[in-house]
C-alpha cells in the first residue's frame, strides 16, 4: 500500500446521512481518514458531526446544484491547502421502483439527477483537488463510482429510473477513467450486490403500500418486490463493503471494477444472453 499520514488522507464521500455513505464514514474515520461528507438538510449534518466528532466536516450540499457543489469544493480546498484530495466517492443515489407507464416523471428525474448529473458535478469540480491541478503537491486522488452489479450492467422490471442511473453512471467512469490518464487519476466502478442498508426498508415499504396494485402491472410489480427482499436475506455486510471501497483508494494497482457480492451467481447474470433473461423475467 502507498505511504500516506494520517494528516494528508481526506476524502469526500457524497450521500452520508444513511446506508453505505454513513457506513464509509465510520470505516473511514477508524482508519485515521478525514472525511467530508455531504447531505441535505440540517439534521442529518448535526447527526453526524456529533456522531464523528472532529474527524468528520458534514457539508450542506445538494450534489444536482452545481453553486452548492462549487461552495463545498470551495470549503475543502481551504482545508487541503495546497495538498490533493485523496479520493472522492460518489455514492449518493436513490430508488424508486415502479412501471414506466404510471412511474411520476418527477421520480424518475429526481433518480436521474443524483446517482448522474450529481456524479457529474461532483467529479467536475472536484477534479482540480484531485490532480488536474498540477500546482497541488502530492499523489493525485482517486474516483470511486457507486454502481450496483446487476443494476450497472443489466435492466430490471419497474427498476427502469436506478438502472438506468448505474448504467450511466458506468458509462460515464469508463470515459472518465481514459480521459484522465494523462494526470494519473483513477477512476474506480464498486459494483456490489445487495447490502445491509435502509434500502430495504423502502423496498418493503413500497411492497406493503403497493401503489400500483389495481393497475395491470400490480402482481409482476409485487413479485419483483417480493425478488429484491430475497436478495437482502443474503446481503454484504456494511464491514465487507467499506473494507473493499477503502482496499480500492489505498492499493497501487486498484481494479477497474470490483463486484462484492455474498452470491457469486450475479456475477454471471451480465453474461446471460438477454432473449434468456427475457424469459427468466
Amino acid at each position: 500500500m502507498e505511504s500516506l499520514t494520517n494528516k494528508s488522507r481526506t476524502v469526500l464521500v457524497t450521500g452520508t446521512s444513511s446506508g453505505i455513505g454513513r457506513g464509509l464514514c465510520q470505516a473511514l474515520i477508524k482508519k485515521g481518514y478525514k472525511v467530508f461528507g455531504t447531505v441535505r438538510n440540517r439534521k442529518d449534518a448535526t447527526e453526524l458531526n456529533k456522531e464523528f466528532g472532529k474527524n468528520l466536516d458534514a457539508l450542506l450540499v445538494d450534489v444536482t446544484d452545481e453553486k452548492q457543489v462549487v461552495k463545498a469544493k470551495e470549503r475543502v480546498q481551504n482545508y487541503l491547502n495546497g495538498k490533493p484530495l485523496t479520493a472522492l466517492i460518489n455514492n449518493a443515489g436513490i430508488a424508486t421502483l415502479g412501471p414506466v407507464e404510471f412511474l411520476p416523471t418527477s421520480d424518475f428525474k429526481k433518480q436521474i439527477d443524483t446517482k448522474i448529473l450529481g456524479t457529474f458535478l461532483c467529479t467536475k469540480i472536484f477534479l482540480p483537488l484531485l490532480g488536474t491541478d498540477n500546482n497541488l503537491i502530492g499523489n493525485p486522488g482517486r474516483i470511486v463510482n457507486i454502481s450496483s452489479i446487476l443494476g450497472g450492467k443489466i435492466g430490471s422490471p419497474f427498476m427502469s429510473g436506478y438502472c438506468a442511473s448505474k448504467h450511466a453512471v458506468e458509462a460515464f467512469s469508463e470515459s472518465l477513467r481514459r480521459e484522465l490518464k494523462p494526470y494519473r487519476i483513477k477512476v474506480i466502478i464498486v459494483a456490489p450486490g445487495s447490502v445491509s442498508t435502509p434500502i430495504w426498508k423502502e423496498v418493503k415499504k413500497q411492497k406493503d403500500q403497493n401503489k400500483y396494485h389495481k393497475t395491470k402491472y400490480g402482481i409482476s410489480f409485487k413479485k419483483i418486490l417480493n425478488s429484491l427482499e430475497s436478495f437482502d436475506q443474503n446481503s454484504l455486510s456494511m464491514k465487507q463493503l467499506t473494507s473493499i471501497i477503502i482496499k480500492s483508494i489505498e492499493i497501487k494497482n486498484p481494479k477497474i471494477r470490483y463486484n462484492p457480492t455474498k452470491d457469486p451467481i450475479q456475477k454471471l447474470w451480465p453474461y446471460i444472453p438477454k432473449k434468456i433473461m427475457d424469459s427468466f423475467f
